[in-house]
């Protein structure tokens, strides 16, 4: 691999213009299906120089600028199906960033843990971690780096030593059964050494920010989570029952206290605070209605100071003033109000910040921040050609459902019209996921279409504490889909939705989702499309990657069941007969996660039984389509099957805002 400069000298222009004003016409499908252009901005540790992860001609690159003069001076392009993932500044003028792979046959890139490091120049670029990074060992005592089998994820850059980081991994392994370790990497020579193993699998080691494992995590053969605390030169167990199923989030250096989340049977998490000296436990904060979305640390000593919250719309919460960045913290919110704001990095002296900038009409904006002066100048945008005032806002409402459990649901209106629309309902995948108010995009490609979206937080979703996830545990084909159904006839109630035309569209557990509401609820909806799904609950025992693992295989026990009647009432392919209405089935020939085979058996059974149906089915694509061209053929052909089956013509089209997209939707 060699390190591009001149590759981005014609990119100059790009990053010294503000956003590109959109024309007044509307957004048309290709720009809507576009990857953003800039995916990341992290700043230097000195101040001197930005780093930035975009997207040029297809690929994911890295570009390295110089702040004063703003000037490119350096860049990396990966080589061959290579390209640039995550990245980290280890000290003032070297990043170590992931290595992403695209397999013959998949069109994504993979993450298979390799590091590559580089100068902010362009200069010294190295293979430092991955299987690729081994060099020949000769005679010499001189150690070499070693090749690696493994994911690596960095988990403290060693502030004060300049040559190494610290990264905990995780070996590569089919049944995902091996115990990774911890590394001190040198990110000059690749050479590392191993500082302890990990005691359990499929988790990770934390530091207190200085260097000093505190605590580990993983879980064992029956899925159970485990917490360990370092002891000298071990691993023990934490007994607590108030720490041993937390996870740490933050540290405080000064204080000498750790920062956890724990969950808690029967209610939503809450953070707490342990002394590591004395073993004292504080709780800091919880809320009554939803779990903690996110941390809010002092962007140089990395201290937490408050919390994120999602209960309908985002919320703040501080619960320490951290010498007053909490109140500029604060200030911050008012100046970007009804937008989510987070810092990606800042300088060591603290005297400048990047900041990201987004929200359900904003994929996400980059501002350079002065902290000392409170300036906030406006540096990148992620996608110059989406511009809010063109986009469709997202609402956030509750409903009760039949047995008074309080459910989320987040509508997005097409322009201008809030009644009687013909409605597409959304449940998300998981189903140990949840949806949030954000730049979604198949909310805005339905809505600037004419469609009502409904996406439906169901019972067994995260996000609302333990009482609610639970709620879904082996009620996959029954409660959860009752959720479903009531979230859009509720939507039908309001007067939003006109109940003769409804569809439901849905990928993963959502394409699940959108085959068996139909099933359990045939009067309601008018068309169903099932993107990725798994429509035979045996199958995930016998195919795909979580039967791989044994605690792949106790999850599916714990949350589905092993009961083969069960399985089979509860699964879209044994209930073929009662699917009263059009279908359309897309998937990819490469999903690891649902694959391929659970659409080919439902579109036999479809075929056997005489029932409508429509698929797309890609060779290259797996859970999830990815290249701009899959997904242009996926949400065409997706708003030609609802302009049949729920009717969205021209006309309406117009009373939407969107003019010119249909011609797109024909593709």
């Amino acid at each position: 691999m060699l390190p591009v400069v001149s590759l981005f000298s014609s990119l100059i222009l790009l990053f010294l213009l503000s956003p590109a004003q959109a024309s007044a016409s509307s957004l048309p499908l290709e720009d809507l299906i576009r990857h953003t252009e800039i995916q990341q901005v992290k700043i230097s540790p000195d101040g001197k120089h930005l780093a930035v992860r975009k997207l040029h001609e297809g690929e994911h690159v890295l570009v390295f600028m110089s702040l004063s003069p703003l000037k490119i001076t350096g860049g990396l392009r990966g080589r061959g199906k290579e390209e640039v993932g995550e990245f980290y500044w280890a000290n003032d003028e070297r990043v170590v960033a992931e290595l992403l792979s695209r397999r013959a046959a998949l069109e994504q890139p993979v993450n298979y843990g390799s590091l590559y490091a580089i100068n902010a120049d362009g200069s010294r670029g190295k293979l430092i971690f991955g299987w690729r990074a081994g060099e020949q060992q000769t005679g010499s005592k001189i150690k070499k780096a070693e090749s690696t089998r493994a994911h690596a994820t960095i988990i403290d850059p060693l502030t004060g030593n300049r040559d190494e980081i610290l990264v905990s991994t995780r070996p590569w392994a089919r049944d995902f059964e091996s115990h990774g370790s911890v590394y001190r990497v040198n990110i000059y020579t690749g050479v590392r050494d191993r500082v302890i193993n990990l005691p359990q699998i499929g988790g990770r080691a934390y530091s207190d920010g200085a260097g000093n494992l505190i605590f580990a995590n993983g879980t064992d053969e029956e899925n159970n989570y485990e917490l360990y605390r370092k002891a000298e030169n071990s691993w023990a167990p934490v007994e607590d029952e108030q720490l041993s199923d937390s996870v740490p989030v933050g540290f405080d250096r000064e204080a000498k206290a750790a920062y956890l989340i724990r969950e808690r049977e029967g209610a939503t998490e809450q953070l707490i605070r342990m002394d590591m000296e004395s073993g004292e436990i504080t709780p800091v904060f919880r809320h009554e209605q939803v779990d903690i979305s996110g941390i809010i640390s002092h962007p140089i000593s990395n201290q937490p100071l408050g919390v994120n919250v999602d209960p309908g719309y985002p919320e703040t919460y501080f619960f320490d003033e951290g010498e007053g960045f909490a109140a500029f913290y604060r200030g911050l919110l008012q100046a970007f109000e009804g937008y989510r704001i987070q810092f990606t990095s800042a300088t060591r002296d603290g005297g400048k910040a990047i900041l990201r900038v987004s929200g359900d009409r904003l994929p996400g904006d980059y501002f350079l921040l002065d902290l000392k002066t409170k300036r906030a100048d406006f540096l990148l945008p992620s996608a110059d050609w989406l511009q809010p005032d063109h986009l469709n806002p997202m609402e956030a409402a509750t409903f009760t459902a039949r047995d008074g459990l309080s459910v989320g649901v987040y509508l997005t209106f097409p322009e201008g019209r809030r009644e009687n629309l013909p409605m597409v309902v959304i449940p998300h995948g998981g189903p140990r996921a949840r949806d949030y108010w954000q730049y979604d995009r198949q909310a805005q490609i339905l809505s600037q279409n004419g469609y009502l979206v409904l996406q439906v937080n169901f019972r067994g979703s995260t996000g609302y504490g333990d009482h609610f996830l639970q709620a879904g545990t082996r009620e996959w084909g029954d409660k959860i889909q009752r959720d479903i159904a009531e979230a859009a006839q509720w939507a039908i109630d309001q007067g939003y939705a006109t109940p003769e035309r409804v569809c439901i569209f849905g990928a993963s557990f959502g394409g699940y989702s959108a085959l068996m509401n139909p099933i359990r609820y045939p009067d309601l909806y008018q068309c169903a499309a099932g993107y990725v799904g798994v429509y035979d609950l045996e199958m995930l025992y016998k195919r795909g990657d979580i039967r791989r693992r044994d605690r792949g295989v106790a999850y599916l026990e714990e949350v589905v069941s092993r009961d083969e009647s069960f399985l089979r009432e509860n699964s879209p392919l044994y209930n073929v007969e009662k699917l009263e209405l059009p279908v359309f089935i897309v998937h990819g020939a490469q999903d690891q996660r649902a694959p391929v085979e659970h659409a080919e058996a439902l579109i036999e059974q479809l075929e056997a039984a005489n029932k409508p149906y429509q698929s797309l089915i890609l060779p290259n694509e797996g859970h999830g389509f990815y290249a701009e061209d899959s997904n242009l053929q996926l949400y065409g052909q997706l708003l030609e099957f609802l302009d049949r089956h729920i009717g969205v013509g021209s006309t309406e089209r117009e009373q939407s805002g969107n003019r010119d997209q249909g011609a797109a939707a024909s593709l």
